[in-house]
């Protein structure tokens, strides 16, 4: 599904070009991934899952420097909710559970986050972790990386809580687009059981 090709979406300089691109090319690669998605974690989960791809409709000059589909438990949103996201950068393909800045009762997930720590750092020991999704910028799995991040989840307003892993379009698992959408998609189905945790709180 996912290629090296589709980071060319990124290489239009222009916000009516990229836009183009992201909806005619990008876009229905989510909404399909996105249905599949579903019915995973529907299974996973015994709860109903509602797709969100990005729209960036409030773009009026600047081309969107990332674009993602989203899966949350509500079909009204996402970024208030624990939620599932999977997108691009320019050189890259993330995919993270997120508690994110704009969740109204934030600071009720840190002591569930807290007692989670351990487990993680077992589980998740090739992850990575970050407090900005509007950003490259993210951190090893680590005692000291995990404790900085939830500190700046429960400490700043725009905190956030993202783990996940990131793919390279260096990554060798390009070359095979089935086996880096298998890694994907057991990456983010190794998190069900943690957001599954956190969701009931």
């Amino acid at each position: 599904m996912f290629t090296r090709a589709d980071f060319k979406v990124f290489a239009d300089p222009t916000l009516k070009g990229r836009l183009h691109k992201i909806y005619t090319e990008l876009d229905p690669k989510f909404e399909t991934l996105g249905e599949q998605l579903q019915t995973m974690l529907a299974q996973e989960t015994d709860r109903e899952w509602s797709l969100h791809i990005a729209k960036h409709l409030r773009r009026s000059k600047n081309p969107p420097m990332n674009t993602w589909l989203a899966l949350s438990e509500s079909s009204r949103g996402y970024k208030m909710l624990p939620h599932f996201e999977i997108g691009f950068w320019d050189d890259r393909i993330f995919v993270w559970f997120a508690l994110m800045a704009e969740m109204p009762n934030k600071l009720d997930y840190v002591p569930v986050l807290a007692a989670q720590s351990e487990k993680m750092l077992k589980k998740f020991a090739d992850y990575d972790l970050s407090y900005d999704h509007m950003t490259k910028q993210k951190f090893p799995l680590s005692a000291e990386n995990l404790q900085l991040v939830q500190t700046k989840f429960a400490k700043t307003k725009k905190g956030e809580w993202l783990l996940g892993k990131v793919y390279y379009q260096n990554n060798r698992l390009f070359d095979t687009p089935n086996a880096l959408m298998a890694d994907i998609q057991t990456t983010l189905l190794q998190m069900v059981p943690l957001y599954t945790i956190i969701q009931a709180k």
